[in-house]
């Protein structure tokens, strides 16, 4: 029997899921290796993590595979006097990842007791020059471990604010790269497509990634699974009614507008229509809000079952904020 979604307010049993995940480390194998061997360790790193390897140089790194640069372009960034520090970061903060591995592993297992058939990703550790910081593929989650090397590190500092505005800066800390990369995992394999369709459907079906994330990672602060401060979380909560009365008031519920979309939806400093004290993407945390008072009015409903319900407006019936 499959457990249900009240098993994110309860413990989920993982004891007899058999499943090891070690953290490929493919920052340690390009970044340590002597500039006159970086070509055998590139060859090293295929041979650990696939083709990944590919995905990293072309994707991630922006390296065509097949352009005879390639090879000089990865050794001028493994050079680089920059993503060296921030290696240097990485190898500090992170130096073993044996905790974070440990939390990434009961997730990935948990995901396993709720749906059998999943897949379960090899887990890869990079340094992507601050590119990509979570990156899934089919078989692969990647994590771009500079990313979370902490907020006053010398490198992020140095970054520069239009790319990297401070809010985003604020979320670069150890603690984020779980929530961060399971997260990821979620919204690439998990969430339902809602292309073309309107800003509630968006919302349900992110809160149902956010219900599943409940599930998988029982032991973590909302706030670090929304990427939010404790304030922000607090300024949801005091203000969950305001802001539900102000979409309904400029009927945004049933609005196709991508803009419409993308203004609740999107990433930002604060979501434009709600006050400035507001969190970016708070038409995620109302979505989740609107998930979890479903799964209220019906106990026993599976994650299966939840994410089958392919009518939004189903979650509006149970959603009565005050």
């Amino acid at each position: 029997m499959l457990a249900s979604c009240d098993s994110g307010n309860s413990r989920i049993d993982i004891s007899g899921v058999e499943l090891e995940r070690p953290i490929t480390r493919l920052d340690r194998i390009l970044f340590h290796s002597s500039p006159d061997s970086l070509a055998a360790a590139s060859l090293r790193a295929q041979a650990h993590v696939g083709m990944f390897h590919t995905v990293y140089l072309e994707r991630i790194l922006q390296l065509p595979i097949n352009d005879p640069r390639s090879p000089l372009q990865l050794h001028a960034f493994v050079q680089d006097p920059d993503w060296r520090e921030a290696q240097r970061g990485i190898d500090s903060v992170f130096a073993d990842l044996e905790q974070e591995r440990r939390q990434l592993e009961d997730a990935l297992k948990r995901l396993k007791v709720l749906f059998p058939d999943s897949i379960t990703p090899q887990l890869v550790g990079y340094n992507s020059g601050f590119n990509f910081a979570i990156f899934p593929t089919e078989e692969v989650l990647g994590i771009g471990l500079e990313w979370f090397i902490g907020t006053d590190h010398p490198v992020v500092q140095m970054l520069a604010p239009e790319p990297f505005p401070a809010y985003l800066k604020a979320r670069m800390r150890p603690e984020m790269l779980v929530p961060s990369a399971i997260k990821g995992w979620l919204l690439v394999h998990y969430l339902p497509d809602t292309r073309g369709q309107d800003l509630l459907a968006h919302m349900v079906a992110t809160g149902k990634v956010m219900a599943l994330l409940d599930a998988l990672l029982p032991d973590t602060d909302p706030a670090l699974q929304y990427a939010y401060t404790a304030d922000q979380v607090e300024w949801c909560v005091e203000n969950e009614y305001a802001m539900w009365k102000r979409l309904v008031a400029d009927e945004m519920l049933f609005s196709r507008n991508i803009a419409d979309v993308n203004r609740f939806m999107g990433e930002g400093p604060f979501t434009n229509g709600f006050p400035r004290e507001s969190p970016g993407r708070a038409g995620e945390w109302i979505g989740h809000r609107m998930v979890q008072a479903y799964l209220k009015d019906h106990p026993g409903t599976t994650f299966a079952e939840l994410f089958a319900l392919n009518d939004p407006q189903q979650f509006l019936k149970s959603y009565k904020p005050r």
